[in-house]
């Protein structure tokens, strides 16, 4: 009900017109169409940066446990022989016996997703399509499936953010280091 005294123009001084609030909608919706974009690439960043990461600590925790272990063999391997579904940091012990070896689990990841490791880049996939394992002695040295020192990297990649990823590289001595082809890509090499 209008109060004899208000004019028109003194309602619309007291809110907003329909096209002001369609101006502010439009700014609103331009900010977030441009920021939806960046959003999505930082967290990609920190997905795979976060697995990069866990799988250095996990490698690294594989190292300790050999060098720590009494000379039990400690190996860090794909589960199901795909590296981007987990892998799994095993202690194997031989029995007094003879019999077969015993191996526990001492830590396990699982699928990684949305996050891969390039099966084709990292240097921990066999060109037959065998999956190899990295072994730790009790020397700290890392060691490949077949006996060798390994020097090599994992590749970690985004899978639906192109252009996102990070390498884990393995120096011979058993050391890790995270590395950012984007940031830094002469030493990624």
């Amino acid at each position: 009900m209008r109060s004899p005294n208000l004019k028109s123009e003194d309602y619309a001084a007291n809110g907003y017109t329909l096209l002001e609030m369609m101006a502010v909608v439009a700014m609103v919706a331009i900010m977030a169409s441009i920021g939806t974009p960046l959003l999505q690439q930082q967290l990609a960043r920190r997905d795979v940066e976060h697995a990069a990461r866990r799988f250095i600590q996990h490698a690294q925790f594989a190292r300790q446990a050999a060098l720590f272990g009494d000379g039990l063999a400690v190996q860090i391997l794909p589960v199901d022989h795909q590296w981007s579904r987990g892998w799994k940091v095993i202690q194997s012990e031989m029995p007094a016996q003879g019999g077969a070896s015993i191996e526990r689990i001492l830590l396990r990841q699982g699928d990684i997703a949305p996050v891969e490791i390039d099966e084709r880049a990292s240097g921990f996939a066999g060109p037959n399509g065998q999956h190899k394992r990295i072994g730790f002695d009790a020397f700290g040295s890392a060691k490949s499936q077949s006996g060798g020192f390994v020097a090599n990297r994992m590749v970690f990649r985004h899978q639906q953010v192109r252009g996102v990823e990070r390498h884990a590289i393995l120096s011979s001595g058993g050391r890790w280091r995270l590395c950012d082809p984007d940031q830094d890509s002469r030493a990624c090499r």
